[in-house]
């Protein structure tokens, strides 16, 4: 992979992590064995500087504390530093996740992956597998869980991919929660949180017409094309370029929106590639996980 300097030089934001928040940001912990359903979220047992501000803090979750603590952080921040909590959620399995490795990486990149789809399924703008569909709702019953018990903070804006798989994963995930009512599940769908655009079918982006109708209370962004303009059948975005598109996303977030817990269902590639833009160690999210973060960011 090209090395990359980040900030890139046009940029109105700086972007770091916020260390020892995290077990996910540790570099002993494993990816491939880490369940964060059963590890609080991977929350690090810790005491904040701003714990002895918290009225009634020995009866507070370790959630609670923390919620203070970046409440505290925004509070006391100079002026044009902002903290944000980035939940970052892989789509559930799709068909093409099935498709890979039925034929293998190689030969799904060489040629499958430019296909339509084959005699087992359509993989075009993918949808969910039923497996895929149940690793949604797992998530659904782990938030349900961390909501009532952890108290973990509920997102305050939804953010999605516009793709398919996307969409029916942030529906299956949250739809059905006892939200707050400041907090409702209305997801505004973003062209910038798409997987690694070109050559690839199933990231091809389907009608907008058709997200309207199958998800009528989504939010599409201001500007969206009805069909996808920028997909290209003969060139895929190197991992820089995306890092880069995902830095213009967060700039994006930051600028406009003032919330401090902020949901974003995207893919294994634009995870990868905003943990890139923050400087996060690279941690590898199995279909239907989940990631969080804390964002610093600067202007």
């Amino acid at each position: 992979m090209a090395t990359i300097t980040l900030p890139p030089p046009n940029a109105r934001y700086q972007f770091s992590i916020l260390p020892e928040i995290f077990k996910q940001g540790l570099p002993d912990t494993d990816a491939d064995t880490f369940d964060y359903a059963k590890e609080n979220f991977g929350l690090i047992p810790r005491a904040y500087p701003s714990d002895e501000t918290l009225e009634d803090v020995e009866s507070k979750t370790p959630w609670q504390r923390f919620e203070h603590y970046v409440k505290t952080l925004n509070g006391n921040a100079e002026e044009g530093t902002e903290y944000k909590v980035l939940y970052l959620g892989r789509h559930g399995q799709g068909y093409h996740n099935v498709a890979e490795s039925r034929y293998g990486t190689k030969l799904w990149d060489d040629y499958w992956a430019r296909q339509e789809g084959d005699e087992h399924a359509h993989w075009a703008d993918a949808h969910l597998t039923e497996i895929g569909k149940q690793q949604a709702l797992d998530v659904n019953t782990f938030w349900r869980t961390a909501l009532a018990d952890a108290k973990v903070p509920a997102p305050e804006t939804y953010y999605t991919s516009p793709f398919y798989r996307c969409l029916q994963t942030a529906s299956l995930s949250f739809s059905s929660l006892d939200l707050p009512a400041d907090r409702p599940f209305v997801p505004v769908v973003k062209e910038l949180l798409r997987e690694t655009n070109g050559v690839h079918t199933c990231d091809r982006r389907g009608a907008s017409s058709i997200i309207r109708k199958d998800f009528p209370t989504y939010i599409l962004e201001p500007g969206l094309p009805e069909t996808d303009v920028s997909w290209t059948p003969d060139r895929r975005e190197t991992p820089v370029e995306h890092i880069l598109r995902e830095h213009v996303l967060l700039e994006q977030v930051f600028a406009e929106d003032e919330h401090e817990f902020i949901s974003f269902t995207a893919h294994s590639g634009t995870i990868a590639a905003v943990l890139g833009a923050v400087g996060h160690r690279r941690f590898a999210l199995p279909t239907g996980g989940v990631i969080p973060i804390v964002v610093k960011g600067r202007n």
